[in-house]
């Protein structure tokens, strides 16, 4: 995405109001707020990343085109009229892991999510060691060997139960496991740094004896974990009766900027899959958008949820209108949906224009090799 994320489940981009600790091992841009890290490819190379990334997931003629946003960073186009319900594009995800909250069930197949059976935790967590819950059949699958490998090599300290700590970080451990194409495609990707966000590594580190302190890895975790929480979704759906919870970047529909009367919607089809559909007629040369709130929202509402959560503060016409509107929910919740859509905007041209409430020196961008 091109903006700042917030912590929303179901369909939102996702980022994490975490308390700073300063630690030496850990890049100095943490201390420095809300950041954005420079980018390692133009908006063409992204394009062209993009295109391998959904393989034969890829329409034949596309009916949008990445480029350059008047909104914000880059954004996803109309190259055509597009009609009302039409498909846009479906993806699978870069990268995806737990979401871990305390409210799920964390005896959910990392691999599957298909719920493992058993009484308690250790009936769920993988027999080798490495404390991950996995089902019997993706228990020994190549997959996971890798992933089991890994953890084990870093010693989990509890395996009497699942470690929400150490089962969340897992979609950003999974970027050691990308290949040469999908680390650029990573890297190409806005992140939005902020001093919050290693704080999660740190939660995960604290569950292992041997989490690795190698700055070039280090590093690397942390370029991983803002892109992750600059663009990433909550993805919600239900595998065999039940309800799976994940994290999920998907760097195509991380592109589409927000517009408080999006023209796009988009659905799970799974909890690696994302479908985006033309909620209205788009005509050719317009910029496919989606909503980071609920659309439903008063003005205030949205623009105290976009300047927390997301840190900007959008100027479009829908919110510049002073007259008054009706909301649907008297604040912004920490989960909001995009099953409904406001009213439409006149004149969609002015579009939104977005200001941001961040700093923007550049980070070093590097490859773990």
């Amino acid at each position: 995405m091109s903006n700042g994320r917030a912590s929303v489940p179901d369909g939102v981009k996702i980022s994490n109001g975490l308390t700073p600790q300063k630690d030496n091992h850990y890049p100095s841009a943490m201390s420095q707020g809300v950041q954005q890290m420079s980018i390692s490819a133009s908006t063409q190379e992204l394009a062209e990343l993009i295109d391998v990334h959904l393989g034969e997931l890829r329409p034949e003629s596309p009916a949008w085109r990445v480029s350059d946003s008047p909104i914000s960073g880059r954004g996803i186009f109309a190259v055509r009229d597009i009609v009302k319900g039409e498909e846009l594009f479906r993806e699978h995800t870069l990268l995806v892991g737990p979401t871990a909250h305390r409210s799920t069930n964390l005896r959910t197949c990392t691999l599957c999510y298909r719920l493992v059976p058993g009484e308690d935790d250790t009936d769920a967590m993988c027999p080798a060691g490495c404390g991950l819950p996995v089902c019997p059949e993706c228990a020994v699958s190549e997959r996971h060997a890798n992933e089991c490998k890994l953890f084990r090599k870093w010693e989990p300290k509890e395996l009497g139960h699942i470690e929400p700590r150490a089962l969340r970080i897992l979609s950003v451990v999974r970027c050691f496991f990308l290949n040469e194409a999908q680390r650029r495609l990573l890297y190409a990707m806005q992140a939005n740094a902020d001093k919050y966000y290693m704080k999660e590594v740190e939660r995960a580190a604290g569950c292992f004896e041997h989490f690795p302190h190698e700055q070039d890895m280090l590093d690397y975790f942390y370029r991983t974990i803002c892109a992750f929480n600059t663009n990433a979704f909550e993805s919600r759906s239900r595998v065999e009766g039940h309800e799976v919870l994940v994290r999920a970047l998907f760097p195509l529909a991380g592109l589409l900027n927000h517009q408080c009367t999006p023209n796009a919607s988009h659905h799970f089809e799974d909890a690696e899959t994302i479908v985006v559909t033309a909620a209205e007629r788009i005509p050719q040369g317009a910029e496919i958008t989606m909503s980071y709130t609920k659309v439903l929202w008063s003005t205030l509402a949205r623009k105290m949820f976009l300047g927390m959560t997301k840190h900007f503060m959008c100027h479009c016409p829908r919110c510049e209108d002073p007259t008054p509107q009706p909301s649907s929910s008297p604040s912004p919740s920490p989960s909001p949906t995009l099953s409904s859509r406001a009213s439409h905007v006149a004149d969609r041209k002015q579009s939104c224009t977005y200001e941001y409430i961040a700093h923007t020196p550049h980070v070093r961008s590097t490859l773990l090799q």
